[in-house]
């Protein structure tokens, strides 16, 4: 009997296949910023003719936020995906880039470009604004989309004949990424360290420290919300001070020097400190005219806080999907740290000249490019129940 009812049932269809999007956007997100900056900076001091889109450096800046940065989002946030969907955004991002950098300001570059930020924020923001609880963990979602919309935003303006609004569109995503960097690289770094620290017969009491991040998380928001309005820039320089003082410190409380074994981890540490030195810098120059100019400013947080902590996580993500042991990867995750970090010193001291410019490119460049090699050596090991 039981044989007969159960020959009535319908089949279940099959689950389609997920795709691990980072096997995808990691390795094209790495070789994008390994030949963009170089493009740009031996455009810009004339070695050779300039592309198009990367004439200004609201072009260089654009590729580097919404065309690697947001990659990496990508692959970071949306984790698994179906084939039809997976291709969807890679045809958006792979014409965006291509469209953007011969004819930026086309209609296509304007579509695919929206189309992917549109797609991105539609796939990744839901999924955290269900499952979170908490006010800091439903905060990813809406800055994905605020994100998106910033990259939405900048063609909006640039149909419009672009001028200072460009500017002001980029800045507002460049605290916005720091605004994600200091989230995700918190709920990183903690855990990780807890466990370095307790396996080496320690205790680490100061985790995820909600209390500071939770002044981090509304300091930031402040600084994103009264950064639109020049009359605000003192409130908003002192927000960005805040944000970044309360990241140094919540670093210090880390202890990563009892991590020494852990290169990954240091060198996330590296990542996180240059993203609090970075506010710091960028509220003194915004927000009161003090040390380097904004612009100068920016680049601790868009060379060094983003280089160093994306570069960190792609290749720690993916070693720990394989279970690859980290400890394998040590000198990949030291070089591509001390290149960055020769980059973001080359950029802040250079004035704007050849002379720095073009050291801190090659060393950015490297150091992407190494990335690039580590991720194409790991990508075809094998991912028991996973498709690629």
């Amino acid at each position: 009997m039981a044989d007969t009812v159960d020959s009535k049932r319908p089949a279940r269809a099959a689950a389609p296949a997920r795709v691990i999007t980072e096997t995808w956007f990691f390795p094209l997100a790495s070789l994008h910023a390994a030949l963009a900056v170089p493009l740009f900076t031996a455009g810009w001091t004339g070695l050779i003719p300039a592309l198009p889109g990367l004439r200004t450096s609201a072009g260089h800046a654009h590729e580097l936020l919404f065309g690697y940065a947001l990659a990496v989002v990508c692959g970071f946030l949306v984790n698994r995906v179906e084939w039809p969907r997976l291709a969807l955004l890679l045809g958006l991002w792979l014409t965006a880039r291509l469209a953007f950098l011969f004819v930026p300001e086309s209609l296509l570059a304007a579509a695919s470009n929206i189309g992917f930020a549109a797609v991105l924020a539609g796939t990744a923001a839901p999924r955290f604004m269900k499952a979170a609880k908490k006010w800091r963990n439903r905060l990813t979602g809406p800055l994905v989309i605020a994100l998106c919309a910033c990259a939405a935003g900048f063609h909006l303006v640039l149909a419009r004949g672009g001028g200072s609004l460009r500017y002001l569109v980029l800045g507002e995503a460049v605290v916005l990424f720091a605004l994600l960097m200091l989230f995700f690289g918190g709920r990183l770094i903690a855990p990780a360290a807890a466990g370095a620290i307790e396996r080496s017969g320690g205790r680490l009491e100061a985790r995820v420290q909600p209390g500071v991040e939770g002044a981090i998380l509304l300091a930031m928001i402040g600084a994103a919300l009264t950064g639109l309005l020049p009359q605000l820039r003192a409130i908003h320089g002192l927000l960005l001070l805040i944000a970044g003082a309360l990241a140094i410190t919540r670093l210090l409380r880390w202890r990563l020097w009892r991590c020494t074994a852990r290169s990954d981890l240091l060198c996330l540490g590296v990542g996180y400190a240059w993203l609090g030195i970075g506010l710091v810098l960028l509220g003194a120059s915004r927000g009161y005219d003090l040390g380097l100019p904004p612009a100068a400013a920016t680049h601790a947080i868009t060379i060094g806080a983003l280089g160093t902590l994306t570069t960190g996580i792609m290749l720690r993500t993916r070693l720990l999907r394989l279970r690859v042991e980290l400890a394998r990867a040590a000198p990949g995750f030291v070089a591509m740290a001390a290149l960055i970090a020769l980059a973001t010193l080359a950029r802040l001291l250079s004035g704007g000249s050849a002379y720095g410019l073009l050291p801190a490119a090659i060393a950015w460049s490297l150091a992407l490019g190494l990335l690039f090699g580590l991720l194409s050596r790991y990508r075809q090991a094998s991912q028991p129940g996973c498709s690629k």
